[in-house]
């Protein structure tokens, strides 16, 4: 997160596009020193950026604000968040809250209350403030649904699910549109805001029930449940709101269910936003996806294959600038890097080299046997890792304990899969990788380079791997 403090200043523009908003608040019951208000990022990278202001003895603390676009500003105290409303029409908004409950002790005062004295009811009432997500992650992308959401999927039948949320998004609607005295801006804001999540929420029953439904159903569902007829997947004006790039993500999770093809997963995802979306959005989902896998999703390959050929052709700077900041100018012309040449003892004390695995695709797991998350993922993967292992990948686990005794006796209480040693000589491995914490893995293609996987979660690295074969 970017941190900005001020303490009663007055903030100057950031741009000509930004206006200034004034916030003037006063707590009931002062719990904290000061207050965090907590912005919407539209940049690329998306941080929020956090400015404090103090509270005075009066109980009361003032901050002015640059506002780009309408957005919810969240107001932090302690442990405990208000969701406000602002735009850059708005000049001054006035408040007061109790920090032990704010949401149903806010009080608004001054001109312009009815925006936000809506949206406070309106997020009670259908449960918009969520502070824990649930994710399908692939390919670098994710895309996040309400617990509620998610475990609705699970476990309701596909008529139920979808008539619930039809139902939901039409109540949300229809609230809505019974509301006077609300802003034009808000209120299409808060249109908008419905429909963004009431199209990802519908791709979500596929995406947490892939395996249940043939490339035939995907595409029949598509029409039977017109997906992405509520909201435009082009919007330029809507790409720095995170509900409209969660519904994006969301989007392209469903193509590659839909269309599925013998490409790895993040490049299938750059053909699919090349081919499916344009304009702004084309570009910002591009550099999105090239940032991501490099930054979260730790595969750089596909961002230095194509950050090169994207920056020639894209015609919005502020995505190239953003690029350049994360990657560094000169990094679309780094090269993989060798995997570092182990000495390890097998089973039959044997001892073995990295490097004798040359032509395969291997993927090494680190791990030691007080490490619970280390067993965790050998039982979680365990068939797939045998699967796998039908194909030709060599699963290489390498305990790390500080005597041999110890993990004989832990592989003799687990059946983990895969070819397992002892590590006997990790220095390179620790200078190279700089191993901080267990469980660590990494892959070394037939080349005994290191490569990278479209996903942490080894189950969805099935395209992955049977690339790295074809090689």
């Amino acid at each position: 997160m970017k941190f900005l403090f001020t303490s009663l200043l007055i903030l100057f523009a950031f741009s000509i596009q930004a206006a200034e908003v004034t916030f003037i608040g006063k707590v009931q019951n002062k719990t904290t020193e000061s207050v965090q208000f907590i912005l919407q990022s539209s940049d690329l990278i998306q941080e929020d950026i956090i400015y404090l202001s103090r509270i005075n003895e009066k109980n009361e603390f003032s901050i002015i604000l640059n506002i780009k676009h309408p957005q919810i500003v969240k107001i932090k105290t302690g442990n405990q968040i208000l969701r406000l409303y602002a735009s850059p029409k708005n000049n001054r908004i006035e408040f007061e809250f109790d920090p032990i409950a704010p949401t149903t002790t806010l009080r608004l005062k001054g001109r312009d209350i009815y925006n936000n004295s809506f949206y406070n009811s309106f997020s009670r009432s259908f449960q918009w403030d969520i502070q824990k997500w649930e994710t399908y992650e692939m390919g670098g992308l994710k895309t996040q649904v309400s617990p509620q959401i998610k475990n609705m999927a699970l476990s309701y039948s596909m008529f139920d699910y979808f008539k619930i949320v039809d139902q939901s998004r039409m109540d949300a609607l229809n609230y809505l549109q019974q509301s006077s005295s609300l802003s034009i801006d808000f209120y299409r804001f808060i249109e908008k805001e419905i429909n963004w999540r009431y199209e990802t929420n519908k791709m979500a029953y596929f995406l947490f029930n892939k395996d249940r439904f043939s490339v035939n159903d995907l595409k029949r569902y598509w029409v039977r449940y017109a997906l992405m007829q509520s909201a435009d997947i082009n919007d330029d004006e809507s790409i720095p709101y995170p509900s409209y790039r969660n519904m994006l993500n969301a989007f392209i999770h469903y193509l590659h269910l839909q269309t599925p093809v013998e490409s790895k997963v993040a490049e299938a995802y750059h053909t699919f936003i090349r081919v499916n979306l344009r304009g702004k959005s084309r570009y910002f989902m591009l550099a999105k996806l090239m940032l991501d896998n490099y930054r979260k999703a730790s595969n750089p390959n596909l961002a230095m294959e194509n950050v090169k050929a994207f920056k020639r052709e894209n015609p919005y700077p502020e995505f190239n600038e953003s690029l350049d900041n994360i990657f560094g100018k000169e990094s679309e012309f780094l090269s993989h890097k060798n995997a570092p040449n182990l000495k390890v003892l097998d089973l039959n004390e044997q001892e073995i080299w990295l490097n004798e695995f040359s032509g395969k695709v291997v993927y090494v797991s680190f791990w030691a046997s007080w490490c619970a998350p280390c067993i965790k993922g050998f039982n979680e993967s365990a068939e797939f890792r045998k699967e796998m292992e039908s194909h030709g990948v060599v699963f290489l686990n390498i305990n790390v304990d500080k005597r041999e005794d110890i993990w004989r006796k832990a592989l003799s209480r687990n059946n983990i899969v895969g070819n397992n040693v002892y590590g006997i000589d990790l220095k390179q491995a620790n200078d190279e990788l700089k191993i901080t914490s267990l469980p660590y893995y990494f892959l070394m293609n037939k080349y005994g380079k290191i490569d990278y996987l479209s996903s942490n979660k080894l189950k969805e690295c099935r395209d992955d791997f049977m690339g790295f074969l074809r090689e």
